[in-house]
Protein backbone atom coordinates (compact mmCIF):
# COMPACT_ATOMS: atom_id res chain seq x y z
CA UNK A 1 0.00 0.00 0.00
CA UNK A 2 1.63 3.48 -1.33
CA UNK A 3 2.36 6.11 2.11
CA UNK A 4 -0.47 8.43 2.32
CA UNK A 5 -0.23 12.18 1.99
CA UNK A 6 3.29 12.48 0.38
CA UNK A 7 2.67 15.34 -2.02
CA UNK A 8 5.12 15.46 -4.51
CA UNK A 9 5.68 18.03 -6.14
CA UNK A 10 8.02 18.56 -8.93
CA UNK A 11 8.38 21.36 -10.74
CA UNK A 12 10.14 21.42 -14.14
CA UNK A 13 11.07 25.07 -14.08
CA UNK A 14 14.44 25.80 -15.59
CA UNK A 15 16.29 27.87 -13.35
CA UNK A 16 16.91 31.68 -14.36
CA UNK A 17 20.33 32.56 -12.85
CA UNK A 18 22.23 35.39 -14.24
CA UNK A 19 25.51 33.86 -15.11
CA UNK A 20 27.47 37.23 -13.65
CA UNK A 21 30.54 37.06 -15.15
CA UNK A 22 31.98 39.10 -12.70
CA UNK A 23 29.42 41.81 -13.15
CA UNK A 24 28.11 43.61 -10.36
CA UNK A 25 24.36 42.06 -10.14
CA UNK A 26 21.65 44.78 -10.15
CA UNK A 27 20.00 45.72 -6.61
CA UNK A 28 16.33 44.63 -8.41
CA UNK A 29 18.14 41.12 -9.23
CA UNK A 30 19.62 40.39 -6.04
CA UNK A 31 18.32 37.61 -3.69
CA UNK A 32 19.49 36.84 0.00
CA UNK A 33 17.75 33.97 1.61
CA UNK A 34 18.25 34.32 5.35
CA UNK A 35 17.41 30.84 7.30
CA UNK A 36 16.66 30.99 11.06
CA UNK A 37 16.12 27.18 12.61
CA UNK A 38 13.78 27.89 15.11
CA UNK A 39 13.36 24.77 16.51
CA UNK A 40 15.69 23.68 19.06
CA UNK A 41 15.93 19.32 17.68
CA UNK A 42 16.31 20.50 14.16
CA UNK A 43 18.71 23.65 14.83
CA UNK A 44 20.86 20.97 16.80
CA UNK A 45 21.08 18.61 14.20
CA UNK A 46 21.77 21.08 11.38
CA UNK A 47 24.75 22.59 13.07
CA UNK A 48 27.26 22.32 10.85
CA UNK A 49 26.08 20.85 8.08
CA UNK A 50 25.68 21.80 4.00
CA UNK A 51 22.72 23.21 3.25
CA UNK A 52 22.60 23.08 -0.62
CA UNK A 53 20.01 25.81 -3.13
CA UNK A 54 18.39 23.11 -5.67
CA UNK A 55 16.72 23.93 -8.92
CA UNK A 56 14.19 20.89 -10.30
CA UNK A 57 16.88 18.89 -12.10
CA UNK A 58 18.62 18.24 -8.93
CA UNK A 59 21.32 20.88 -9.86
CA UNK A 60 23.08 22.77 -7.16
CA UNK A 61 23.21 26.06 -7.48
CA UNK A 62 24.57 27.28 -4.02
CA UNK A 63 25.27 26.06 -0.59
CA UNK A 64 25.91 27.20 2.87
CA UNK A 65 27.32 26.22 6.20
CA UNK A 66 24.78 25.78 9.28
CA UNK A 67 26.17 28.03 11.78
CA UNK A 68 24.76 29.35 15.19
CA UNK A 69 21.14 28.27 13.83
CA UNK A 70 21.30 29.49 10.65
CA UNK A 71 22.67 30.59 7.40
CA UNK A 72 22.58 32.75 4.88
CA UNK A 73 22.61 32.79 0.65
CA UNK A 74 22.83 35.53 -1.69
CA UNK A 75 22.52 35.50 -5.40
CA UNK A 76 21.10 37.42 -8.70
CA UNK A 77 17.91 35.98 -10.53
CA UNK A 78 16.42 36.99 -13.64
CA UNK A 79 13.24 35.43 -13.35
CA UNK A 80 11.40 33.78 -10.26
CA UNK A 81 11.81 29.79 -10.12
CA UNK A 82 11.14 27.36 -7.68
CA UNK A 83 14.22 25.75 -5.33
CA UNK A 84 14.45 23.45 -2.77
CA UNK A 85 16.81 23.89 0.32
CA UNK A 86 17.99 20.39 1.41
CA UNK A 87 20.34 18.74 3.84
CA UNK A 88 21.12 15.19 2.97
CA UNK A 89 22.50 14.36 6.10
CA UNK A 90 19.61 15.63 7.93
CA UNK A 91 15.88 15.33 7.02
CA UNK A 92 15.18 18.91 6.04
CA UNK A 93 13.92 20.33 3.18
CA UNK A 94 12.25 23.41 2.13
CA UNK A 95 10.63 24.57 -0.72
CA UNK A 96 10.28 28.63 -1.96
CA UNK A 97 11.02 30.95 -5.15
CA UNK A 98 14.03 32.42 -5.63
CA UNK A 99 12.75 36.07 -6.49
CA UNK A 100 14.69 39.37 -6.04
CA UNK A 101 14.39 40.76 -2.03
CA UNK A 102 15.11 39.09 1.08
CA UNK A 103 13.66 35.48 1.46
CA UNK A 104 12.80 34.67 4.83
CA UNK A 105 12.76 30.62 5.57
CA UNK A 106 12.34 29.46 8.99
CA UNK A 107 11.60 25.61 10.33
CA UNK A 108 8.39 25.65 9.26
CA UNK A 109 7.34 29.13 7.17
CA UNK A 110 8.86 30.82 3.91
CA UNK A 111 7.95 34.63 3.28
CA UNK A 112 9.37 38.07 3.12
CA UNK A 113 8.93 38.38 -0.93
CA UNK A 114 5.24 38.80 -2.54
CA UNK A 115 5.86 34.99 -4.00
CA UNK A 116 6.97 33.16 -1.70
CA UNK A 117 4.56 34.55 0.87
CA UNK A 118 2.04 33.13 -1.67
CA UNK A 119 3.67 30.01 -2.37
CA UNK A 120 3.56 29.67 1.96
CA UNK A 121 0.02 30.06 1.83
CA UNK A 122 -0.15 27.24 -0.64
CA UNK A 123 1.87 24.75 1.12
CA UNK A 124 0.29 25.45 4.30
CA UNK A 125 -3.11 24.49 2.16
CA UNK A 126 -1.79 21.17 1.48
CA UNK A 127 -0.15 20.24 4.60
CA UNK A 128 -1.89 17.16 5.90
CA UNK A 129 -0.08 16.75 9.42
CA UNK A 130 -3.42 16.58 11.18
CA UNK A 131 -4.69 13.51 8.74
CA UNK A 132 -0.92 12.17 8.66
CA UNK A 133 -1.53 11.66 12.72
CA UNK A 134 -4.81 9.95 12.42
CA UNK A 135 -2.98 7.64 9.76
CA UNK A 136 -0.15 7.13 12.28
CA UNK A 137 -2.50 5.97 14.58
CA UNK A 138 -3.83 3.73 12.36
CA UNK A 139 -0.65 1.95 11.57
CA UNK A 140 0.57 1.94 14.93
CA UNK A 141 -2.30 -0.74 15.77
CA UNK A 142 -1.40 -3.12 13.43
CA UNK A 143 2.36 -2.73 13.75
CA UNK A 144 4.55 -6.03 14.09
CA UNK A 145 1.95 -7.91 12.15
CA UNK A 146 2.99 -9.70 9.37
CA UNK A 147 -0.39 -8.15 7.32
CA UNK A 148 -0.44 -6.45 3.31
CA UNK A 149 -3.32 -3.84 2.76
CA UNK A 150 -6.13 -7.07 2.01
CA UNK A 151 -5.43 -8.47 5.19
CA UNK A 152 -5.48 -5.04 7.54
CA UNK A 153 -8.26 -5.15 9.64
CA UNK A 154 -11.80 -3.67 8.01
CA UNK A 155 -12.30 -1.04 10.38
CA UNK A 156 -8.79 0.58 10.26
CA UNK A 157 -8.48 -0.05 6.17
CA UNK A 158 -12.04 2.56 6.43
CA UNK A 159 -10.53 4.66 8.35
CA UNK A 160 -7.39 4.69 6.24
CA UNK A 161 -9.14 4.72 2.98
CA UNK A 162 -11.47 7.78 4.63
CA UNK A 163 -8.07 9.50 5.43
CA UNK A 164 -6.55 8.90 1.87
CA UNK A 165 -10.35 10.36 0.23
CA UNK A 166 -10.48 13.38 2.58
CA UNK A 167 -7.11 14.18 1.71
CA UNK A 168 -7.08 13.64 -2.12
CA UNK A 169 -9.94 16.15 -1.41
CA UNK A 170 -8.06 18.73 0.05
CA UNK A 171 -5.28 18.67 -1.92
CA UNK A 172 -7.11 19.38 -4.97
CA UNK A 173 -9.34 21.73 -4.02
CA UNK A 174 -6.28 23.56 -2.37
CA UNK A 175 -4.47 23.58 -5.69
CA UNK A 176 -7.64 25.02 -7.63
CA UNK A 177 -7.24 27.98 -5.16
CA UNK A 178 -3.70 28.55 -5.33
CA UNK A 179 -3.84 28.05 -9.60
CA UNK A 180 -7.33 30.63 -9.79
CA UNK A 181 -5.18 33.05 -7.94
CA UNK A 182 -1.93 32.73 -9.26
CA UNK A 183 -2.16 31.40 -13.03
CA UNK A 184 0.21 34.18 -14.01
CA UNK A 185 3.12 33.47 -12.02
CA UNK A 186 5.38 30.45 -10.97
CA UNK A 187 3.27 29.25 -7.94
CA UNK A 188 0.23 29.15 -10.40
CA UNK A 189 2.90 26.64 -12.49
CA UNK A 190 3.63 24.82 -8.91
CA UNK A 191 0.30 24.39 -8.21
CA UNK A 192 -1.09 23.58 -11.89
CA UNK A 193 2.40 21.02 -11.73
CA UNK A 194 1.15 19.59 -8.26
CA UNK A 195 -2.62 18.88 -9.90
CA UNK A 196 -1.04 17.15 -12.71
CA UNK A 197 -0.29 14.41 -10.25
CA UNK A 198 -3.58 14.53 -8.33
CA UNK A 199 -6.15 15.10 -10.71
CA UNK A 200 -7.79 12.77 -12.73
CA UNK A 201 -7.91 14.84 -16.00
CA UNK A 202 -8.98 13.45 -19.68
CA UNK A 203 -7.49 15.07 -22.86
CA UNK A 204 -9.66 17.12 -23.81
CA UNK A 205 -10.54 18.65 -20.26
CA UNK A 206 -6.33 19.39 -19.87
CA UNK A 207 -6.06 20.21 -23.50
CA UNK A 208 -8.69 23.05 -22.76
CA UNK A 209 -6.92 24.07 -19.99
CA UNK A 210 -3.60 24.18 -21.28
CA UNK A 211 -4.74 26.25 -23.61
CA UNK A 212 -6.22 29.28 -21.70
CA UNK A 213 -3.89 29.11 -19.19
CA UNK A 214 -0.95 31.83 -19.13
CA UNK A 215 2.39 31.41 -21.31
CA UNK A 216 4.04 30.80 -18.00
CA UNK A 217 2.03 27.51 -16.99
CA UNK A 218 1.21 26.20 -20.62
CA UNK A 219 5.42 26.08 -21.46
CA UNK A 220 5.88 24.14 -18.22
CA UNK A 221 7.85 20.89 -19.08
CA UNK A 222 5.54 18.95 -16.43
CA UNK A 223 2.47 20.32 -17.89
CA UNK A 224 3.66 19.87 -21.37
CA UNK A 225 4.53 16.56 -20.30
CA UNK A 226 1.51 15.75 -18.91
CA UNK A 227 -0.70 16.64 -21.90
CA UNK A 228 1.44 14.45 -23.91
CA UNK A 229 0.76 11.62 -21.56
CA UNK A 230 -3.14 12.55 -21.57
CA UNK A 231 -3.19 12.40 -25.51
CA UNK A 232 -1.37 9.15 -25.77
CA UNK A 233 -4.01 7.88 -23.74
CA UNK A 234 -6.71 8.92 -25.70
CA UNK A 235 -5.13 8.25 -28.96
CA UNK A 236 -4.55 4.68 -27.94
CA UNK A 237 -7.81 4.08 -25.72
CA UNK A 238 -10.08 1.10 -26.82
CA UNK A 239 -12.14 2.03 -30.13
CA UNK A 240 -9.39 3.92 -31.58
CA UNK A 241 -6.89 2.64 -34.70
CA UNK A 242 -3.93 1.26 -33.40
CA UNK A 243 -0.47 3.69 -33.73
CA UNK A 244 2.05 2.57 -35.73
CA UNK A 245 5.51 1.43 -34.08
CA UNK A 246 8.74 1.60 -35.45
CA UNK A 247 11.77 -0.71 -34.02
CA UNK A 248 13.63 -3.79 -35.23
CA UNK A 249 12.35 -7.04 -36.44
CA UNK A 250 13.94 -10.11 -34.90
CA UNK A 251 15.40 -12.50 -37.81
CA UNK A 252 17.06 -16.26 -37.77
CA UNK A 253 20.43 -16.33 -35.90
CA UNK A 254 20.12 -13.49 -33.73
CA UNK A 255 19.70 -11.01 -36.70
CA UNK A 256 17.14 -7.83 -37.01
CA UNK A 257 16.34 -6.15 -39.65
CA UNK A 258 14.48 -2.36 -39.70
CA UNK A 259 10.52 -2.94 -39.15
CA UNK A 260 7.10 -1.55 -38.11
CA UNK A 261 4.23 -3.12 -36.15
CA UNK A 262 1.91 -2.78 -38.81
CA UNK A 263 4.33 -5.48 -40.93
CA UNK A 264 3.71 -7.75 -38.56
CA UNK A 265 0.09 -7.39 -38.21
CA UNK A 266 -0.49 -7.47 -41.42
CA UNK A 267 -4.42 -6.29 -41.59
CA UNK A 268 -4.59 -9.54 -38.98
CA UNK A 269 -6.73 -10.36 -35.94
CA UNK A 270 -3.53 -9.09 -33.82
CA UNK A 271 -2.59 -10.10 -30.49
CA UNK A 272 0.51 -7.89 -29.08
CA UNK A 273 2.60 -8.16 -25.80
CA UNK A 274 4.45 -5.61 -24.33
CA UNK A 275 7.11 -7.73 -22.29
CA UNK A 276 10.92 -7.94 -21.66
CA UNK A 277 13.27 -10.96 -21.04
CA UNK A 278 13.84 -10.26 -17.33
CA UNK A 279 10.49 -10.06 -16.45
CA UNK A 280 8.80 -13.15 -15.07
CA UNK A 281 5.28 -12.42 -14.59
CA UNK A 282 6.00 -11.79 -18.84
CA UNK A 283 7.82 -14.85 -18.96
CA UNK A 284 4.83 -16.82 -17.51
CA UNK A 285 2.43 -15.30 -19.71
CA UNK A 286 4.17 -16.39 -22.86
CA UNK A 287 4.70 -19.80 -21.42
CA UNK A 288 1.66 -20.30 -20.41
CA UNK A 289 -0.79 -18.88 -22.88
CA UNK A 290 0.62 -17.06 -25.49
CA UNK A 291 2.84 -19.78 -27.05
CA UNK A 292 -0.25 -22.27 -26.64
CA UNK A 293 -2.55 -19.65 -27.85
CA UNK A 294 -0.63 -19.21 -31.44
CA UNK A 295 -0.35 -22.63 -31.73
CA UNK A 296 -3.94 -23.16 -31.34
CA UNK A 297 -5.31 -19.82 -33.44
CA UNK A 298 -2.74 -19.26 -35.75
CA UNK A 299 -4.31 -21.16 -38.55
CA UNK A 300 -7.36 -18.87 -37.43
CA UNK A 301 -6.21 -15.71 -38.74
CA UNK A 302 -4.42 -14.92 -35.11
CA UNK A 303 -1.03 -13.18 -35.15
CA UNK A 304 0.51 -12.63 -31.85
CA UNK A 305 3.59 -9.98 -32.10
CA UNK A 306 5.97 -10.19 -29.11
CA UNK A 307 7.10 -6.30 -28.41
CA UNK A 308 10.03 -6.75 -26.51
CA UNK A 309 10.59 -3.49 -24.50
CA UNK A 310 12.89 -1.96 -21.49
CA UNK A 311 15.85 -4.75 -21.76
CA UNK A 312 19.00 -3.83 -19.76
CA UNK A 313 22.77 -2.79 -21.25
CA UNK A 314 23.89 -1.76 -24.72
CA UNK A 315 21.69 -2.67 -27.98
CA UNK A 316 24.04 -6.03 -28.69
CA UNK A 317 23.08 -6.70 -24.83
CA UNK A 318 19.07 -6.39 -25.03
CA UNK A 319 18.96 -8.23 -28.48
CA UNK A 320 21.31 -11.18 -26.84
CA UNK A 321 18.69 -11.04 -23.50
CA UNK A 322 15.73 -11.02 -26.31
CA UNK A 323 17.38 -14.00 -28.75
CA UNK A 324 17.96 -16.21 -25.29
CA UNK A 325 14.15 -15.40 -23.74
CA UNK A 326 12.73 -16.32 -27.40
CA UNK A 327 14.90 -20.00 -27.19
CA UNK A 328 14.58 -20.35 -23.22
CA UNK A 329 10.58 -20.37 -23.85
CA UNK A 330 9.83 -21.52 -27.51
CA UNK A 331 8.64 -18.40 -28.87
CA UNK A 332 7.70 -18.59 -32.76
CA UNK A 333 5.69 -15.72 -33.56
CA UNK A 334 6.88 -12.33 -34.85
CA UNK A 335 8.62 -10.15 -32.73
CA UNK A 336 9.66 -6.34 -32.57
CA UNK A 337 12.00 -4.67 -30.09
CA UNK A 338 11.75 -1.16 -29.19
CA UNK A 339 15.57 -0.12 -27.72
CA UNK A 340 14.04 3.70 -26.94
CA UNK A 341 10.97 3.44 -24.70
CA UNK A 342 9.08 5.10 -27.58
CA UNK A 343 6.53 1.99 -27.83
CA UNK A 344 5.58 2.46 -23.71
CA UNK A 345 5.26 5.88 -23.98
CA UNK A 346 3.25 6.17 -27.09
CA UNK A 347 0.87 3.65 -25.39
CA UNK A 348 1.64 4.94 -21.70
CA UNK A 349 2.31 1.48 -20.45
CA UNK A 350 3.69 1.62 -16.97
CA UNK A 351 4.09 -1.94 -16.26
CA UNK A 352 4.31 -5.22 -18.28
CA UNK A 353 3.37 -7.57 -19.38
CA UNK A 354 0.51 -5.63 -21.22
CA UNK A 355 -1.34 -7.14 -23.84
CA UNK A 356 -3.44 -5.87 -25.87
CA UNK A 357 -6.08 -6.77 -28.88
CA UNK A 358 -6.34 -4.83 -32.57
CA UNK A 359 -8.85 -5.94 -34.77
CA UNK A 360 -8.40 -6.90 -38.48
CA UNK A 361 -9.14 -2.63 -39.17
CA UNK A 362 -6.94 -1.46 -36.93
CA UNK A 363 -9.34 -1.45 -34.28
CA UNK A 364 -7.60 -1.66 -30.34
CA UNK A 365 -10.50 -4.40 -28.72
CA UNK A 366 -8.82 -4.76 -25.66
CA UNK A 367 -6.04 -3.44 -23.30
CA UNK A 368 -4.09 -4.80 -20.51
CA UNK A 369 -4.94 -8.76 -20.94
CA UNK A 370 -4.22 -11.82 -19.09
CA UNK A 371 -4.84 -15.10 -18.28
CA UNK A 372 -7.66 -16.53 -19.35
CA UNK A 373 -9.10 -13.25 -20.49
CA UNK A 374 -6.89 -13.53 -23.32
CA UNK A 375 -8.29 -16.44 -24.98
CA UNK A 376 -11.88 -14.83 -24.26
CA UNK A 377 -11.12 -11.89 -25.82
CA UNK A 378 -10.02 -14.21 -29.09
CA UNK A 379 -12.77 -16.42 -29.27
CA UNK A 380 -15.07 -13.01 -29.21
CA UNK A 381 -13.05 -11.21 -31.69
CA UNK A 382 -12.76 -14.55 -34.17
CA UNK A 383 -16.56 -14.84 -33.97
CA UNK A 384 -17.15 -11.08 -35.79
Amino acid sequence: MRKIFQVTCIVAVIAMLASCGGEKCPDKNRYTIKCTINDAELEGALEGEMVYLRNSEYNHIDSALVRNGGFVMEGCVNEPWIATLVCYNVSFDRQLVVEAGTIVVTADSIGGTPLNDKLHTFLKSIDMSDLEAVAQECYDKISGFDWTYNTIPSEVKQVLDSLESVATSREKEACWKAYHENGDNIVGVFAMETLCSVEDFTYPEFDSIVKAASPLVANSEEVQATLTRLHNIDATSVGRHYTDLKGQVSLVRGQYKDGKLSDLIKGKLALVDFYASWCTPCCNEIKENLVPLWNKYKDQGLVIVGLNVWEYGDEQDKKAAHMKVMKELGITYPQLMDTTKTATETYVVSFIPHIMLIGPDGTILARDLRGDTIETAIIEALKK
